[in-house]
């Protein structure tokens, strides 16, 4: 039988990343099954501490299947804001569910909720907040689409579009930018169309010397701290260039 600090046990495994490490902790555990460590996350999602639910959505967030996604959906609709925002985090591996793409596209049009909740729903939609890498899902991709048809979420929407992968979902709502009667969205659409990239500066910071030579070389792209880069130059796009918290 596991409990709630066998949960933190295992998150805390996770966020190591060594599989020995993994490996000893569930041998210690007793091998709980993955169908077991799911079945028991899901359960706590009904606790009444808030911090549970938390904790539950961390380890979901490793899942895919239909009884975590239960527990996912169960987060989405959570109206404490931590849980809530703890349950948009776990996204990336649900995001080909149209439940969990529909419900973030809620979250993107309530009012009701905290601007913060919304922005950050949006960006696991459209940006590259917490994202598996390659194309945006299918149901994703509809989500936005639909938003796009909303002025007051374009921008936000195009300029995560320009942070992603150049793959063929990506480049279909690219294009309908591309076509936009405003001139700054049509420029910025057929920018990254071209092949360039939008990323955040301090993606280098470990890299002093790629740091400041995309701050002299590179163009703004947004404020001071986004930067249009070409998406195939390895010059610039080296592989050191990751940000820690973008897997």
């Amino acid at each position: 039988m596991l409990s709630v600090g066998d949960l933190k046990m295992l998150r805390q495994a996770r966020n190591v990343g060594s599989n020995v490490s993994a490996a000893q902790l569930m041998r210690q555990l007793g091998a709980p099954t993955d169908e077991a460590i799911v079945e028991f996350a899901v359960e706590q999602m009904s606790h009444s501490d808030r911090n549970v639910r938390v904790l539950a959505l961390r380890v979901l967030k490793h899942y895919r299947g239909d009884r975590a996604l239960q527990g996912l959906l169960a987060g989405l609709r959570d109206e404490k804001r931590r849980v809530c925002a703890a349950a948009i985090q776990a996204c990336p591996n649900y995001l080909e569910r149209e439940a969990v793409a529909e419900r973030l596209e809620e979250i993107v049009r309530d009012t009701a909720v905290k601007r913060k909740l919304r922005r950050r729903a949006l960006s696991m939609l459209a940006g590259n907040e917490g994202r598996l890498h390659g194309d945006l899902t299918r149901a994703a991709a509809a989500a936005l689409r639909r938003l796009m048809a909303e002025r007051e979420y374009r921008f936000a929407i195009l300029f995560g579009l320009a942070s992603l992968e150049a793959a063929p979902r990506t480049k279909s709502l690219l294009q309908a930018f591309s076509a936009s009667t405003e001139e700054t969205e049509r420029r910025m659409a057929q920018r990254a169309l071209r092949g360039e990239r939008v990323i955040h500066i301090d993606r280098c910071a470990a890299d002093q010397e790629m740091h400041q030579r995309i701050m002299r070389t590179c163009d703004i792209a947004h404020g001071r701290m986004y930067y249009w880069l070409p998406r195939a130059d390895n010059v610039f796009w080296p592989e050191t260039c990751q940000l820690a918290h973008s897997k």
